[in-house]
């Protein structure tokens, strides 16, 4: 409770952490000054993800499932191995590669390699997680996969994505795969630039990532709270509006598929609640375990607008194959039918 531009939501249906965790360009919405607290908000997420067990993931999977919605976070991981695989089965070299935030979705990855019929031995993996416990997990299974450290991958557990450039050096790396990973940065200038800089050129980022634009405004996430009911609700309600003033004005309205997906994360977190709940009614809830609803998702036009200021582009002769291979039908891809919730970009340096 010492993070700035937070409220007391130790009695909420779900904790909502720090606004400095919202998209920086909405900054002015919430209070907060443009252009300050770099370093503060990117904490937030590493304090939220680094002491996270494997549970962590299950939680968020059963979040999303129990919704009705189906498993999005397995349809990201799902495209961002497809499309991965595509480029390094018809790549003519060995291929270097980087995935921040990386466990589930790498050993998804090399099954879909498998799949393809790609030789492991065609790719390196640069493994990069603040969780030491899930990066190892993921580690396990690899290895009982038949592959090893330091021949097939390495891993970088307790280390965030933006110290990337340190770890494997500058232009080493071919393909970047990051899954639901980016959208945990408030500025995106910085892990984009430094992924950038991590690829040589001719180098591929692919994201598959969830976007929505339920966080630019307070007035949103003040209408969406009101929803639950709780204990504390008056008091709680009454210390949001006093935080982020703006909670009253109302917000600019949003329709079509962008609509979709800010009703849709919000079914999410009203099955995260839910999932939640269940936990520590059983007394199995572990709070290193827990997710914070405010987040720093964002349209997708927003990673291509800044991909686009560190040296990325959408289409290029590398993402038109994939197209006409049919791995991906646009740039970027809807995953969800009528909604803009998940999309896969890729970026080409």
């Amino acid at each position: 409770m010492s993070e700035m531009f937070r409220i007391d939501d130790s009695n909420m249906p779900v904790a909502l952490g720090s606004a400095l965790r919202v998209p920086s360009y909405a900054y002015r919405n919430w209070g907060i000054p443009e252009g300050r607290y770099r370093k503060e908000s990117a904490d937030c997420y590493a304090i939220e993800w680094e002491g996270g067990s494997p549970l962590q993931m299950q939680y968020v999977v059963e979040a999303i499932t129990k919704t009705g919605l189906g498993n999005f976070s397995q349809l990201l991981r799902d495209k961002n191995a497809e499309v991965v695989s595509s480029i390094v089965k018809n790549s003519n070299k060995r291929i270097n590669y980087l995935e921040p935030g990386a466990g589930v979705s790498t050993v998804d990855l090399y099954k879909r390699l498998e799949k393809d019929g790609v030789d492991a031995e065609k790719i390196f993996s640069s493994l990069v997680e603040p969780s030491v416990e899930r990066i190892e997990s993921a580690a396990e299974t690899l290895e009982k996969m038949g592959l090893k450290r330091g021949k097939n991958f390495n891993v970088y557990g307790g280390r965030k994505d933006t110290d990337a450039l340190v770890l494997v050096g500058p232009r080493s790396q071919d393909v970047v795969g990051t899954v639901a990973q980016i959208h945990h940065h408030a500025y995106l200038d910085s892990p984009l630039g430094i992924l950038a800089a991590t690829l040589d050129r001719g180098g591929y980022l692919v994201s598959s990532d969830w976007h929505n634009s339920l966080w630019e405004h307070p007035n949103r996430v003040y209408e969406f709270l009101d929803t639950f009911e709780w204990e504390t609700k008056d008091q709680d309600m009454e210390a949001f509006c006093k935080m982020y003033p703006m909670a009253m004005d109302k917000s600019p309205p949003v329709t079509g598929p962008d609509k979709n997906a800010n009703n849709m994360i919000m079914d999410f977190w009203k099955g995260w609640a839910d999932v939640r709940k269940n936990a520590i009614e059983k007394g199995e809830f572990n709070p290193a375990d827990d997710i914070l609803m405010l987040e720093a998702h964002k349209p997708v036009e927003r990673y291509i607008e800044e991909g686009k200021n560190v040296g990325f582009r959408t289409y290029t002769n590398g993402v038109q194959r994939l197209m006409d291979d049919g791995v991906i039908t646009d740039n970027p891809m809807p995953l969800v039918e009528d909604s803009s919730i998940l999309q896969t970009t890729v970026l080409q340096k």
